[in-house]
């Protein structure tokens, strides 16, 4: 096998689950707000958002992380933060244009940025711990 095909395949467990999870929740975020659950809290909707993000740049970050043989530089920290904040500012802009039950709130887009930041200082103070055996 090819060196480039190798890095491509190394983490690919990982890129599934991270594709797969981004596009659930794209899913998620286009269904019907009568189809989902009503919650007496009026800042659930913001804790979902900031959890959905936590959890969305986790996965992206430990992929790449994977396959740059656990190294992460702060440039693609960032290019993957600015790719996950435009996902969101482009959903919430689909939201408004594309659905009937839902509608852009800019208050969304900082619960994500929030929940996007505290992913990277979760990601950037366990990465450490991991080990490559995991991942091979």
């Amino acid at each position: 096998m090819t060196p480039l095909i190798k890095k491509l395949l190394v983490g690919r467990n990982l890129l599934l689950v991270a594709l797969f999870y981004s596009s659930a929740i794209t899913c998620l975020f286009f269904l019907s707000s009568q189809d989902l659950p009503k919650t007496q809290i009026s800042e659930a909707d913001k804790l979902i958002h900031v959890s959905i993000y936590f959890i969305l740049i986790n996965l992206w970050l430990l992929y790449f992380y994977v396959r740059n043989n656990l190294k992460i530089e702060n440039k693609l920290i960032l290019i993957i933060l600015f790719s996950v904040l435009f996902y969101g500012i482009i959903i919430e802009i689909f939201q408004e244009l594309f659905t009937d039950s839902r509608s852009a709130d800019i208050l969304d887009v900082a619960a994500n940025l929030l929940g996007a930041l505290l992913g990277i200082f979760f990601f950037k103070n366990i990465k450490h711990k991991l080990k490559p055996k995991y991942f091979n």
